[in-house]
């Protein structure tokens, strides 16, 4: 008996670990999300997981298929834990405005797109580990590698990144984006939880080499140190090529309008709208004719310089669809002409086919003359709020979400990542809402010719939570990649400009807050070698993992049996 006991002591140990490891994993992935303040954790929050698939791994405790189950499900649990805290956002919009129960919405959060987290932290960090077969320093550089490799390829419903949510605003080092994109980041993000793994297999263990271990702390400190030393010239680069360009470059009188209109004839709850005004055209112009009359504090003012003028309305404003409406159109144009001012809005619109309408969220440019200068249709959909996945797969399923989540929308996916022409020397594009998560989206455009990225959004759906902080930081990302100010207009909060380098060009709007932001952007053309040659960039990581699984093999001997 005693013999027995002493035979399972390790299989409880592992799985007591199992749980604990999961669980604090979850936490601090979820803490990583943005909006919290805490997004440095994530230099960390793989570590307790991938100590977790390690104790599981060692000694091989368990079979094969049984061991691939519980890596799986130890990567569910923190993914649904994660999911639960860092989109809590999805919970609340589930909760309010497709008016289940609270508890059915957390339970969809946590077990669906906790799901999809999970499955990426099991492809990401378990699926390598089953066939490794002999533990060395070589397995922990070539998974690391593998991650490297995968992340610009891997699908995702919400594109997060864990590189890129972890250094945030982190100082200069988020300026290496440029060169190997916020995924790139992972590097140092999941790079650390690695070596932290290599430190506990030496010290705790007593399996390892110290040499080894300390060569491989200090290629992580020099790693640290090149970014470190790139993002602080790379700040003082874009500001000295700002100072040349003062007199040079076009520049473009921006007014974003936040006008907080409220979503309460959709909500369960209308106190849960956090807003009583109501979509309204005319409050709408009557906003724009105030915001444009009194420039803004932070207006730079230009001696001799007349500068074009852009009025954004934000996504969910403009109450009528633009293209099917001719009188609420000729209104808009009317006011364009009147002031002089270009106009940048989103829409709705739909085309008729043999079977039913195909819609299509957009974004449509109006010169200072009314003429309409083009229009974008929405590639990246919101899953569950304008898309069902897969719903040509599992169409039983998908005909039961409509029936039963109100306020569903289901749009087609636009195919081209447009550019307007303001002018000969400014050009524009205009993403809607979620859009901006898919990195291919903005590059894209920029690649197209955009000078400057709009983002029109309205998250009045998620209420008081950290969707407008989530918005953001992504969108800092994609000024950093591709070296492009850009523009967050939001209906609820919190629209704000960011620079090329990724900081704050104008004042933050407040979340649920009415206001108006002015300022005039200087557009000159930044080098990102990111934005041009990112493909090269993949094919590194995609070539350094080959190399090393070939030196994992021969030196490592980490696949021997």
């Amino acid at each position: 008996m005693n013999n027995s006991g002493e035979a399972q002591n390790p299989k409880s140990k592992t799985l007591h670990l199992f749980w604990l490891g999961s669980t604090i994993s979850g936490i601090l992935l979820g803490l990583n999300a943005p909006g919290f303040g805490t997004q440095w954790v994530g230099i960390a929050a793989f570590f307790p997981l991938l100590l977790v698939l390690e104790q599981l791994h060692k000694k091989q405790l368990f079979p094969f298929w049984k061991q691939a189950g519980l890596f799986f499900t130890a990567c569910w649990l923190s993914g649904s834990i994660a999911a639960s805290i860092g989109g809590y956002w999805i919970t609340n919009s589930i909760h309010v405005f497709g008016h289940l129960p609270w508890f059915a919405a957390l339970l969809i959060t946590a077990v669906g797109y906790g799901l999809e987290v999970g499955l990426q932290l099991f492809v990401y960090f378990g699926l390598p580990l089953l066939f490794i077969r002999q533990r060395s320093g070589w397995d922990l550089v070539l998974r690391l590698a593998f991650i490297l490799a995968l992340d610009p390829w891997y699908p995702r419903l919400i594109q997060w990144n864990y590189g890129g949510l972890t250094f945030s605003q982190f100082p200069w080092i988020e300026q290496v984006a440029d060169l190997i994109g916020s995924s790139g980041l992972l590097i140092y993000s999941a790079g650390f939880s690695f070596l932290l793994i290599y430190w506990w297999r030496w010290k705790i263990e007593n399996e390892g080499n110290r040499k080894i271990l300390l060569q491989a702390t200090a290629i992580y400190l020099i790693l640290w140190s090149i970014g470190l030393g790139y993002g602080a010239w790379r700040i003082l680069d874009l500001g000295t090529q700002n100072l040349k360009s003062k007199t040079q470059n076009p520049k473009l009188t921006v007014t974003v309008i936040q006008p907080n209109f409220s979503l309460r004839e959709l909500a369960s709850n209308p106190e849960l709208a956090h807003s009583k005004r109501e979509q309204n055209l005319e409050s709408l112009l009557s906003d724009s004719r105030k915001a444009l009359a009194e420039p803004a504090p932070d207006l730079q003012v230009l001696e001799n310089t007349s500068a074009p003028i852009l009025l954004i309305w934000p996504e969910s404003v403009y109450p009528d669809p633009f293209f099917k409406v001719a009188a609420s159109r000729e209104k808009v144009i009317a006011f364009a002409e009147e002031h002089q001012t270009s106009i940048l809005l989103a829409t709705v619109d739909w085309k008729h086919t043999k079977t039913d309408p195909k819609f299509h969220g957009v974004s449509v440019l109006i010169d200072s003359n009314g003429e309409v200068l083009g229009r974008y249709n929405k590639i990246f959909l919101i899953p569950f709020g304008e898309t069902i996945p897969f719903s040509d797969w599992f169409p039983g399923l998908a005909a039961w979400l409509r029936k039963n989540i109100a306020n569903l929308s289901e749009f087609e996916r636009g195919r081209e990542y447009t550019a307007f022409s303001l002018n000969e020397k400014i050009e524009l594009s205009a993403p809607i809402c979620f859009d901006i998560f898919s990195p291919a989206v903005v590059r894209g455009m920029v690649k197209n010719g955009a000078n400057l990225v709009v983002n029109l959004s309205n998250l009045a759906w998620f209420g008081r939570t950290t969707a407008s902080g989530n918005m953001v930081a992504v969108l800092r990302w994609r000024a950093l990649e591709n070296r492009v100010p850009v523009v967050f207009a939001s209906n609820n909060g919190k629209s704000v400009f960011i620079g090329a380098d990724g900081k704050n060009l104008s004042q933050q709007l407040g979340l649920f807050e009415e206001g108006t932001l002015t300022a005039r952007i200087k557009i000159h053309p930044r080098f990102s070698f990111y934005r041009e040659y990112a493909e090269w960039v993949w094919g590194g990581f995609m070539l350094l993992f080959l190399l090393l699984g070939i030196l994992a093999h021969v030196r490592g001997k980490i696949f021997k049996l």
